[in-house]
This record gives C-alpha cells, structure tokens and sequence, in this order.
C-alpha cells in the first residue's frame, strides 16, 4: 500500500477538480461574515427582553460564536485580496432589508423561528455547499474554517428546533410559525440567498421592521422566577462573612454564581452600543458575555444536582442589569464592570478565596465550578483592561474611579422597582431547608443594599 499523498486532504483527482475561484470565494465569505455579524447584533438585542431563561442561555452562546465566525471570515478575505474589501459595511442592502425583518420579531416563538427556523438553518446549508464547492487543495484555509463552523451550527440548528418545538405547543402556535417562516424566507430569497446565487422573482410581503427600530434592554424573567423583584440578595454577604461554615459559603457562592445571568445582560448593551470598534473587541466581549452566562449555567447545574427548586426558591432578580441598562451611559456601565473585575483578584477575598472555600467544604463540584470561573474572571480582568481603557480612552485610574463613582450612585436606583414585590430576607428558611441546619447568619438583618456596589466585590 503506498502512503497516502497530499497530506491525506483529498486524493489527485480530487485535487486537479475545477471549483471556486479567489473572486467568488470572496463574495462569499463577505456575505457570511456580514450575516454572522447581524445575528451577533440580534442576539445582543433580544438578550434582555427575552424572559426564557434557556433562551438567554443560547443567545449568549451564539452571540459569541457569530462574533467568532466573522472574525475567521475577515481574516481569511483579507489573506485572499490585499487590501480587503471593508468588511464594515454592509455588502448588499437587499441583506439588510432581510435582516432587519428578522430583528422585527417580538415574541420568543417569532424569535426562535427566526433565527433557528430560518436564519441558521440556511446558514448552515450555505456552508454545506460551500464546503462540498470548494477545492480542498488550494482553498484548504476555507475548507477547514467552513468544517469547524458547520458542526457549530449543527448543533445551535438542533438546539433551536427543540426550542421551537417546546414553544409552539399549539395549532395556533404552529400555524405563526409557518407564516413567519414563509415571511422571512421571501425576504431572504429576495436577498439571493446566504451566498447572492438565488434568484428572486416573486412579490414581498409588506415589511414589519421599523426604520426608527429602538433595542429594548429592560431585562426581563418568566413567571417560573416567583421572587425576580425581591432584591435582597444574602449570598453575596454570606459568601464572604467571617464565622460561617464551609458548606453555608458554598451555598452562598453557587446562588451568587447562577445570579450572573445578569451580567451577560448588562453586557449586551455595552457591546451592541459600541459602534465603529476593531473586530477584535466584539470577538473578546461576547466571549466574556457567553463566560459570564456559563457562570450561572453552572449555578444552575449545581442546583439542578442537588435537586433544588433553584428558579422557585432562589430571588435571581436582574438589579445589576437595571442599574446599568436603565441608569448609566454604556461607557459608564463598562466601567463598573471594569472596577468588579479588578476587585476580583485578591486572594484573600477574591477568586481564590471561593475556590479555596469549596475546597474546604469537600465540595468537589464547587470546587470544580469555582476552578473554572477563577480562570476565566483572570481572562476577564485582561479583557477589562484591553477594551474597557480603550473604549474610554481613560487611563487605569480614571476608569475605575468612574466605576467605583457609579456604582455607588446607582445604589438607591432599585428603589423604584421595590413595590413590585415584598423585600424580604429569604436566606434562613433557604438554608434550613437545603442544609438542614439553622443559619450562621439567622439573627442578622439585610435589605436590599448590595454590597457589590458598596465594596466594588462581586
């Protein structure tokens, strides 16, 4: 048997077949990259107003990954044309008018058919037939990019027909579905198709994106979350109190980690309101969102292992996003965030301290959960001062002032939303019933001040 040639990428034949040309390619992977960079935009967008825990779950995963997608895009045009075409602007207006149609979507059910219904779904063949198109010799580059993206978007595809599934549980349901779905897919295919080579020649239904569209980043929970407006919140105390058990600090730490959902919400709009910046800085700042989102995935899952109502019992109210969303400029917001992430690093206090406290209550999830979201907040706090700095055009000192300023400032800004639901200190009972032991902490009174703002230490 002679040793394979070429690197066992394809064999000479395969190698010697006619297929797409640097032109084409191209005028491909702009399409693409424009296509990656609105669904990054709409997922931001939808973050807040969507009140589906698992769907906020999912957007901030592909918010990330489309993010990520564009950028192998741009990088691998600007290896083919020099100089690359700007890739800032929009290759085909008749792209937006689809993508805006998309953005239209209101409902949780019109967003899932959107983008899981129609948008991934043609992404995801484009990228099939691109890749079955391509010369796997000469556009090797292409190939590997559009294999390592089509089995991503396989999986966000399956995710979101579950999702859409789960969602439209009725004839009515469906049949919204189906006239969404024939609604986008005109605009689509008026678009060309992913890749420009559809031709159109039907009528388009009368749009319903608005020219004057306004994101909405009120961060929104389901009714599952019966205590979301009670925003007293003991755990972050609790977590760092002297004279506490092991196990109570634990406990503490995992509801301050799934109350993190708040943060990949306040990000949102730090992002999306970040007009005209490297690519890079998108790339970078979905990552942390989607970590950040992670963080309370893991939360959730250590509840979800110890059998606990986590969305009943547990008040994960969205006050950190209210504050920044509703009552600072997004440069300001970047800046609390900013102050938190530098405040994370002691060890005493820090990262290393809630690992060091899982490991001292034989807690080898935590530990685990507590590893991992030590690493990634070190990655954050880089990120903090690559782009925070940046963006601001602030020196260290200045930005984390702003930070330390407006977080301080926004301490009373909840006062407004504490009608909406009795602010009562649920900490006790929660331990008793999951510990079987009276709190450390029974005796001791908390409102709804959070110590995050107080002492900048999240």
């Amino acid at each position: 048997m002679p040793i394979p040639p070429l690197a066992g990428v394809c064999t000479y034949e395969e190698a010697a077949r006619i297929a797409l040309g640097i032109e084409e390619t191209v005028s491909r992977l702009v399409r693409y990259a424009w296509i990656e960079k609105r669904i990054m935009e709409t997922a931001l967008y939808w973050l807040n107003p969507t009140p589906e825990w698992e769907v906020k779950e999912a957007l901030s995963l592909h918010a990330y990954l489309a993010a990520d997608h564009a950028r192998l895009f741009r990088q691998r045009v600007s290896e083919m044309r020099n100089p690359p075409p700007n890739m800032n602007v929009s290759p085909d207006d008749r792209l937006d008018r689809f993508t805006n149609e998309v953005l239209a979507s209101t409902s949780t059910l019109d967003k899932l058919t959107a983008l899981y219904g129609v948008v991934k779904p043609a992404l995801l063949a484009a990228y099939r037939n691109h890749y079955e198109e391509v010369n796997p010799l000469v556009d090797y580059p292409t190939r590997r990019i559009l294999r390592m993206l089509i089995v991503e978007e396989e999986e966000a595809v399956a995710w979101g027909q579950q999702a859409l599934a789960a969602v439209a549980d009725s004839p009515e349901a469906q049949a919204q579905v189906k006239a969404w779905t024939a609604h986008l897919n005109a605009y689509l295919a008026a678009a060309g198709g992913i890749a420009g080579d559809v031709e159109f020649d039907g009528t388009l239904p009368a749009p319903k994106a608005k020219p004057d569209f306004q994101p909405d980043y009120f961060p929104r929970r389901d009714a599952r979350f019966v205590h979301q407006w009670n925003f007293v919140f003991p755990p972050h105390e609790v977590a760092r109190t002297e004279g506490v058990p092991a196990d109570e600090k634990v406990l503490a730490l995992m509801c301050k980690r799934t109350l993190e959902m708040d943060v990949p919400e306040a990000m949102a709009r730090m992002i999306a309101e970040a007009k005209g910046q490297p690519w890079e800085f998108y790339v970078d700042m979905c990552r942390q969102l989607w970590d950040e989102a992670r963080h309370a995935m893991m939360g959730s899952v250590y509840f979800e292992a110890h059998g606990i109502n986590w969305k009943g019992e547990i008040p994960l109210h969205p006050g950190f996003a209210i504050r920044l969303n509703q009552h600072m400029s997004p440069i300001e917001a970047h800046a609390v965030l900013y102050a938190i992430e530098q405040s994370l690093m002691p060890a005493t206090t820090g990262k290393k301290y809630e690992w060091v406290t899982a490991d001292e209550a034989g807690d080898s999830l935590a530990k685990l959960f507590q590893d991992f979201d030590w690493a990634d907040e070190v990655l954050h706090v880089n990120i903090g001062r690559k782009w925070g700095l940046a963006t601001s055009g602030m020196n260290r000192e200045t930005f984390q002032n702003l930070g330390h300023q407006k977080a301080m400032e926004s301490e009373q800004a909840l006062a407004a939303y504490t009608d909406r639901a009795p602010q009562v200190n649920w900490w006790p009972e929660f331990v008793q019933r999951t510990l079987g032991k009276p709190s450390a902490v029974a005796d001791r009174l908390f409102d709804t001040s959070d110590p995050v703002y107080k002492k900048v230490s999240y």
